[in-house]
């Protein structure tokens, strides 16, 4: 018990109960019986996660290097299941249903891939220098990411990249080898806004490399790759249909399409402006008692606690995270090992990420990609998924010392 966290402990209990009552508040207008309210099934969600996390807790560190490839191989097999027979949700496939119980294989497959990449990483330093160095963790990566991609889900998979880039930067990578790494990815996007900021991109990438003295070969081939990301993005962007551009720049621009694929992001804006400094108070809000605000309990939890509890909830919202973030982080300087780190930065990014893109999309910052929000949206497999990750930084900070 003393060796545990109690800072970081505290900020975890402090974002759950928060995150209950949230959703307590966003469902309790309904007539259901209690015991099958949403807000009794997150309570039961977090029984079971913290059941599962003390499990994960307590298993010896080196067990999660011997359990890393079997995790992957499942991990990619019930993704090929959702693929071919998941179950459909509003247009996508990303459900499968096991004696009754349905879950969200992606979501499990986000340990895994961070188990397998960690392993993998802490034994094979990588170097954009080197290509063959990048082949392996690259397949790691690509299978996953493409059948999440097929469900289709792509906020998920974004997660994984988020993860591959930060093992990759804590495995030998420099910040500006990501930057040269993640440019032609960059050319695609700006090009599609922007010429200008696609050419000034391409002439910034050329004078970093010379500043930082790449070899020639890496330097033409960057180069190449940007010009010709940029203009398969144009002739891409080109063929498309009206209707089929006016969705990806409603994607972009809420306010073009306000009563259609702009009216989640609006609402929320409405929600959380409408909380002032101090908010309406808890299970006070219009925009969620009158179902202004589309999946309130789920995608948009951060609109609820806005419009409910103002600037000054949201704000020490924000502080827990921070904290909770902040201390998962410090685990790295407890133990040497290689792979102790590579978990601890993997499962602080995928809870991190997460966070950052479900707040920047309910203000408006981002597009609705349809991340939840760390132990405060609704959930089971996302739940139970968070609490995994808990178990592992905690194992890790406990036992991470006798992995070697």
């Amino acid at each position: 018990m003393k060796k545990l966290d109690w800072l970081f402990m505290g900020s975890l209990f402090a974002l759950i109960s928060i995150g209950i009552m949230l959703v307590y508040s966003a469902t309790s207008n309904t007539d259901l019986p209690w015991y099958k309210t949403e807000w009794f099934k997150q309570i039961i969600h977090f029984a079971v996660g913290s059941i599962i996390a003390a499990g994960v807790v307590f298993m010896p560190a080196k067990f999660w290097k011997n359990v890393a490839w079997i995790a992957y191989a499942v991990a990619l097999a019930s993704l090929l299941l959702v693929v071919n027979s998941g179950h459909v949700s509003k247009g996508a496939g990303r459900w499968l249903d096991i004696a009754g119980f349905r879950f969200q294989p992606s979501e499990f497959a986000k340990v895994a891939y961070l188990l397998a990449s960690s392993l993998w990483l802490s034994k094979h330093r990588v170097s954009i220098m080197e290509p063959k160095t990048l082949l392996v963790p690259g397949l790691l990566f690509i299978v996953p990411f493409l059948l999440v991609l097929k469900q289709p889900n792509l906020s998920t998979a974004l997660v994984f990249t988020a993860v591959t880039l930060v093992h990759f930067y804590w495995a030998g990578f420099r910040l500006v080898d990501l930057f040269l790494f993640v440019s032609p990815a960059a050319s695609v996007i700006f090009s599609a806004i922007s010429a200008l900021y696609w050419n000034l991109l391409i002439i910034g990438v050329f004078f970093i490399s010379i500043k930082f003295k790449f070899p020639l070969w890496l330097i033409v081939l960057t180069m190449l790759l940007n010009i010709s990301a940029g203009y398969v993005s144009q002739m891409a962007w080109n063929s498309m249909e009206d209707h089929q551009r006016s969705r990806i720049l409603t994607f972009l621009d809420p306010m073009r399409d306000p009563k259609g694929e702009g009216y989640q992001v609006i609402q929320s804006q409405v929600a959380i402006g409408s909380g002032g400094l101090f908010g309406k108070g808890f299970g006070e809000g219009s925009q969620t008692n009158l179902a202004f605000l589309p999946e309130e309990h789920t995608d948009f939890i951060f609109s609820v606690l806005g419009e409910q509890f103002g600037f000054a909830g949201s704000f020490l919202v924000l502080v827990l995270f921070f904290l909770l973030f902040w201390r998962g982080i410090m685990i790295c300087r407890l133990h040497p090992d290689n792979f102790v780190n590579l978990v601890v930065v993997g499962a602080c990014t995928i809870l991190f990420f997460h966070t950052l893109v479900n707040v920047a999309m309910t203000i408006g910052f981002m597009p609705v990609t349809g991340l939840p929000l760390p132990f405060l949206s609704y959930g089971g497999s996302f739940v139970i998924t968070c609490m995994i990750l808990i178990g592992l930084l905690l194992n890790m900070r406990l036992k991470g010392k006798d992995i070697i």
